[in-house]
């Protein structure tokens, strides 16, 4: 039996679409990768690190190729159905302390006294996170955390969510500002 065997060498053209796509793609898996660990509590089930990619992908990222950045108000930490919180702040208060306020209105089924809350504080500079699970309860609407003294004189993104009592539910993610420790 004769067997002719074509090689055909791969087509990669190099376009600028395509170009543009894989320098977004870079940018999108250099930025979040030191959160990776993170999604993997926060999306636990909904596709973890690749969900996460996902959303930012589609509403974080602003800019054109080559010039990208990170729209951090916009990216997406957590997501479900517990009801969130309002009227967000959080400030510096001394040295590495950070007081963060919410105010929250307890419904029959989706926010609870019972719910915990969850932080999110994002040193964009040394790709460092720190989430601080489980660190009040609802009804609280204020907590002072403490952050790591090597991350003084840092800007920080800071975000909030809320989970169940047993943690297998979390609320969408909210941004609540940057801050200067």
């Amino acid at each position: 039996m004769n067997v002719l065997k074509v090689f055909t060498a791969p087509f990669n053209p190099k376009s600028v679409k395509q170009v543009a796509v894989r320098t977004k793609f870079s940018f999108v898996i250099a930025t979040l990768n030191c959160m990776n660990n993170l999604f993997k509590i926060t999306f636990h089930g909904l596709g973890d690190a690749h969900h996460a990619f996902s959303l930012a992908w589609k509403n974080a990222v602003t800019g054109t190729s080559p010039n990208f950045s990170m729209d951090y108000t916009k990216l997406v930490m957590s997501q479900g159905t517990v009801y969130g919180g309002s009227q967000l702040t959080a400030a510096k208060t001394t040295g590495t302390s950070v007081k963060v306020n919410w105010v929250s209105s307890l419904l029959p089924t989706t926010a609870l006294a019972t719910d915990n809350v969850n932080l999110i504080f994002l040193n964009e500079a040394k790709k460092q996170v720190v989430l601080l699970k489980n660190c009040a309860q609802r009804p609280a609407n204020t907590i002072e955390v403490e952050l790591p003294a090597e991350w003084t004189g840092a800007n920080l993104h800071s975000w909030i969510y809320f989970s169940v009592a047993d943690g297998s539910h979390n609320s969408l993610s909210e941004y609540i500002s940057q801050v200067q420790l």
